[in-house]
């Protein structure tokens, strides 16, 4: 069994309906991506115990909790909006949830959880004072110190600037990796997702559309959804390279290459006379825009093409056919 088990969880509005099943388990990082609305936070709510679901089950280490008063589910949150408190200093903060009884060793293990995220000697500081990502990690800290038995992060980077968010998620992953307690992230962040997670799950409509690590669903994606959630591609009807086909032909930028005229590639679905349109310098080659038949095609290459009309070869095994 897993350590958290969401079975059919349901839950109407008059404009949206979510139908859920997922599975986490213990010590995993999992994050919910999706685009607005897809039901994320409302998912999260559920878990938490802030809203209550129409039908179906949440189970924490085999423990039904659906049912259960926040206070008791034995769960840890920490939102975008940080919320920490004004009239406290960083360590009282932190101890605020805390269950141990004994102040020194209420004192340690503030002062250990300010060295695991970074800020050492900031104890006896004005939460006034902090920048905005010292306030996250204190908030971290703090939902931390109350030892839940799984933690709960809804988009708490979203607030902050780029540089810091990627500081931040490096922080975090290393958070849990010392701790190895299991966290259920909600981002909105793609890139995020993909740095910080051990699976993800892509919503879509209220439903989970795809769960896995990042590498099976960039490589392997199982819509057409999934596909274009994940990373950039392009979709062509499957009739222009097989005729009498039915479906989509769906590829990577980094799997379509650039080819001289006339070589033969039999392991390659070939699409010649292609126009480059645009060259866009990535530091480590180029990112090109192509036309082919009234399509527009994403390729890469280490070299800037001299010709302006190339062809393209897909290696079969990397491309994938997705029915409607």
């Amino acid at each position: 069994m897993a350590f958290l088990e969401i079975s059919d969880l349901k839950k109407k509005y008059r404009d949206f309906s979510l139908s859920i099943s997922l599975e986490v388990e213990e010590g995993e990082l999992v994050s919910l991506i999706g685009p607005s609305g897809s039901g994320k936070s409302t998912l999260l709510s559920m878990i938490a115990g802030i809203l209550s679901p129409d039908s179906g089950r949440i189970l924490l280490s085999g423990e039904d909790i659906t049912n259960k008063r926040i206070q008791d589910r034995g769960i840890g949150m920490v939102f975008q909006d940080i919320a920490l408190f004004p009239s406290m200093n960083v360590m009282k903060n932190i101890q605020a949830g805390m269950k141990e009884k004994d102040r020194k060793k209420r004192d340690d293990l503030a002062d250990k959880l300010l060295e695991l995220i970074g800020l050492s000697g900031y104890g006896q500081r004005s939460v006034s004072s902090l920048s905005g990502g010292e306030a996250q990690r204190v908030a971290l800290a703090r939902s931390i110190a109350a030892e839940p038995r799984i933690l709960l992060l809804d988009e708490p980077l979203s607030s902050l600037d780029a540089p810091l968010r990627k500081h931040l998620r490096a922080a975090i992953r290393s958070i849990h990796d010392s701790l190895g307690i299991t966290m259920l992230y909600v981002t909105h962040d793609r890139e995020e997702a993909f740095a910080v997670s051990d699976r993800i799950a892509i919503m879509h409509d209220g439903n989970v559309e795809a769960y896995g690590t990042a590498e099976e669903l960039y490589r392997k994606p199982s819509s057409m959804f999934t596909a274009f959630f994940t990373g950039e591609g392009t979709a062509i009807p499957l009739s222009m390279v097989s005729e009498g086909e039915e479906g989509t032909l769906f590829f990577r930028p980094e799997n379509a290459m650039i080819i001289e005229g006339g070589q033969i590639m039999p392991q390659h679905i070939l699409l010649e006379d292609a126009e480059i349109i645009s060259a866009e310098f990535t530091g480590d080659g180029y990112t090109l825009g192509l036309s082919w038949n009234g399509y527009q095609i994403l390729a890469r290459s280490i070299a800037k093409p001299r010709k302006r009309e190339v062809s393209i070869a897909i290696p079969k095994e990397k491309a994938e056919i997705f029915q409607s």
